[in-house]
């Protein structure tokens, strides 16, 4: 029976122009051992792209540090929600515009509780809506964050985007 912590979250996919502030050097940051899962999610994300016929994504450092910065947030509040009002950076567009990343689309998928990425990749490909992120064409780069609150439930962020054009 699953864990009643191994929950997955609705998308949000947003066309719009982002603002421009800056997070900090120390912000976004991850914690040592979740570079690794960060990268093990890129990886597994991408051979799903494969399967399904779509170009890989690439990993950008921006798009990273907001998707840390997210997994950070949800980790401290011990919530996972795409908007966190009393986080230093509550809506995604926010966290964009804090990494520096001009976009033009993007979308998020979060979860919370799965034990490793392998199964954190396989809750989004069994939900429609996250999948529909993962297979996108319309995104060409990604950023995953990683965080594990003071219970130790895992919580995981991607952030796929699409840059805006100059």
């Amino acid at each position: 029976m699953p864990s009643p912590w191994n929950r997955i979250c609705v998308t949000a996919v947003l066309c719009i122009a982002g603002a421009s502030t800056s997070i900090g050097r120390e912000a976004g940051t991850p914690p040592a051992g979740t570079a690794r899962v960060a990268a093990e999610v890129v990886e597994l994300t991408n051979t799903e792209r494969g399967i399904h016929g779509r170009a890989t994504l690439r990993a950008n450092s921006r798009l990273m540090r907001a998707a840390q910065v997210h997994a950070e947030q949800m980790a401290r509040a011990r919530q996972q929600a795409h908007v966190l009002p009393d986080a230093a950076y509550p809506r995604a567009e926010d966290r964009l515009a804090a990494a520096g990343y001009d976009w033009e689309s993007f979308g998020e998928n979060l979860a919370l509780g799965q034990a490793s990425p392998a199964e954190a990749v396989r809750s989004w490909m069994q939900s429609r809506t996250h999948r529909s992120n993962i297979v996108s064409p319309a995104f060409t780069e990604l950023g995953v964050g990683y965080a594990i609150d003071g219970g130790g439930r895992p919580y995981y962020v991607q952030v796929f985007a699409n840059p805006a054009s100059s």
